[in-house]
């Protein structure tokens, strides 16, 4: 395995969009348990602090990360994560979700990260908390409830 971050940009925002987790390929806008790549490439635009990261294993892409600062919470956050249905169970998704908090920690005020999903999403769960991620005890409303998690940095 030999994965890498990479911006998402002209050359690679097409691939992107058609990640998917769902392999019944049901979902357009909002898949199962995230917002599709097209959605949060859009927000990334519109609104400011997020940067877009496409995830590579060597040549292939296998996923996409979005993340920074969220002006309106007022905290640093992993808005996006998601690994394409073909590339899951093979590590990828842990081992990109460690790059990203190294990113993360070099920001000099960023003290810790906040990241939400649902409940119901008990692969996110596991592997959230096997990083270090703790539940806050709020949630955050939008088309579903999702539970709140953070991780304190240690700088």
């Amino acid at each position: 395995m030999s994965l890498r971050l990479e911006d998402i940009n002209s050359n690679n925002w097409i691939d992107c969009i058609f990640l998917t987790t769902d392999k019944e390929g049901k979902h357009i806008l909002f898949e199962e348990f995230v917002a599709s790549n097209a959605v949060s490439i859009a927000q990334s635009k519109m609104e400011t602090g997020w940067e877009t990261k496409a995830i590579y294993n060597e040549d292939q892409m296998v996923g996409f990360a979005m993340y920074g600062f969220a002006e309106k919470e007022g905290f640093y956050e992993i808005c996006r994560f998601m690994i394409d249905y073909r590339f899951q169970h093979k590590g990828y998704g842990k081992k990109a979700l460690l790059m990203i908090i190294e990113e993360m920690r070099n920001i000099p005020d960023c003290k810790e990260i906040y990241l939400s999903f649902d409940p119901e999403n008990k692969v996110a769960l596991h592997l959230y908390e096997s990083i270090g991620f703790k539940n806050t005890g709020r949630t955050v409303e939008g088309n579903i409830t999702e539970v709140l998690y953070r991780l304190e940095l240690n700088k």
